[in-house]
């Protein structure tokens, strides 16, 4: 029998060998259903136990769900709930072309946690309504377009901190690291409005009225966006449409991964002996997501290339470079999730690139250097090597406590 209902819920627990947190999981989803009022309703799981977010949303699909509305249930908002489950519903949504879905903001730790997922669902649903209302009260708020770096929560800058110290109300992306919203108050609104392929997300035309409506309640707003919000951060267009409003606001730069990742993966994008000029430049068309027409002419004479958004067109841009002049030998850096302690950086040429990162799973968020400077790599890699290293003596030190601890046990 198929649901009349053309929404479904799906509820994303984290998955673990014992059996009773499983079902915990499943008792929550059958109570969001019952309160709540949702004819169809399924769980899933990150790992271990079945079905997994695949099998979660075809089971939806498969009893007549078109919209579909995700929701991780008590994971913390971390790598998971920003990085895995996007990326795995984006990839199980991919096998269903004709479904859109959404991801609710995850919920922390609550005593009332069905009651506020089943509001936190409605509020999803409803994104598209909630701004059609704006204050006409004078106005006395100002919006901070504030770079928050490209991960690693040492990076953020004094000026940036300060800020979301004494902030009303944070409105962040995707790529932010959620380590830096604990600099915000607790009394203030957590509003995110992150992009990720597929499905509907957070428009710009959204997000700049949800920015006008906070500061004409009067409120000081952080705009937190990753990296430097004036690379590819679509801060510019945010400004227009504040300075459009007459809505006060100010840019606090922040580290741009273009330059902080490639640092952290031992290439310095320029060198006296290698590389005298660097282009920034996106492998991602704005609006539908395509590539650009061609690389090379963004790219001009410049020695080093620094592309951001451009993992998913990897082997037509290393084409279109080999097409207009660049030595098929050119070394190639991709590097995903730069500064963070998981970082994973593969190296190859124009011509292998491609297929090695195909090999590697390697996926978004990454970026890409072109260029000499890459060699360097071998020689100046540090930060993977740090990560290794710490990772391997706490392991040896859990191992030899837990030694020590089973050896005391048999003496006694």
């Amino acid at each position: 029998m198929r649901y009349q209902t053309k929404k479904g819920i799906l509820v994303v627990g984290h998955g673990s060998r014992r059996a009773e947190a499983n079902d915990d999981v499943r008792e929550v989803a059958r109570s969001i259903r019952k309160r709540g009022g949702f004819d169809l309703i399924e769980t899933a799981f990150l790992e271990i136990e079945q079905p997994d977010i695949a099998g979660g949303l075809a089971r939806l699909v498969e009893q007549g769900a078109r919209h579909i509305i995700v929701h991780p249930y008590f994971l913390s908002p971390g790598r998971h709930t920003r990085g895995d489950i996007p990326i795995e519903v984006s990839s199980a949504a991919s096998q269903h072309p004709d479904i859109t879905y959404q991801i609710t903001e995850p919920l922390s730790a609550h005593p009332l946690v069905v009651e506020a997922s089943i509001e936190r669902i409605y509020e999803t649903e409803k994104t598209n309504d909630t701004y059609d209302f704006i204050s006409h009260r004078e106005r006395s708020g100002v919006v901070y377009l504030v770079g928050a770096g490209p991960g690693d929560v040492g990076l953020l800058t004094i000026k940036a901190r300060d800020l979301l110290e004494n902030c009303d109300s944070v409105v962040y992306d995707n790529l932010v690291n959620p380590e830096i919203l604990q600099y915000a108050p607790q009394r203030a609104y957590r509003i995110y409005v992150g992009k990720i392929g597929g499905g509907r997300q957070t428009s710009q035309d959204e997000i700049n009225r949800l920015l006008i409506m906070r500061a004409r309640a009067g409120e000081k707003v952080v705009r937190l966006k990753g990296g430097d919000p004036f690379i590819f951060g679509r801060g510019g267009e945010e400004a227009r449409a504040l300075k459009s409003a007459d809505i006060e606001f100010e840019i606090v730069p922040g580290i741009s991964s273009a330059v902080a990742v490639p640092a952290y993966a031992g290439i310095p994008l320029t060198h006296r002996s290698l590389s005298q000029s660097v282009a920034i430049l996106t492998g991602t068309r704005a609006g539908d997501g395509a590539q650009p027409e061609s690389i090379s002419k963004q790219a001009g004479n410049a020695e080093t290339l620094v592309i951001l958004m451009g993992v998913s067109h990897l082997h037509s841009i290393a084409e279109d470079l080999i097409n207009h002049g660049r030595k098929p030998e050119t070394p190639v850096a991709v590097i995903r999730w730069g500064t963070y302690e998981g970082q994973q950086t593969i190296v190859g040429t124009l011509t292998t690139i491609a297929d090695k990162a195909k090999r590697e799973g390697l996926r978004a968020p990454a970026i890409i250097v072109v260029g000499e400077v890459v060699r360097l790599r071998d020689e100046l890699q540090w930060f993977e090597n740090r990560v290794t290293n710490t990772l391997s003596q706490n392991l040896f030190e859990d191992s030899f406590g837990y030694l020590t601890e089973q050896a005391f046990a048999i003496a006694v």
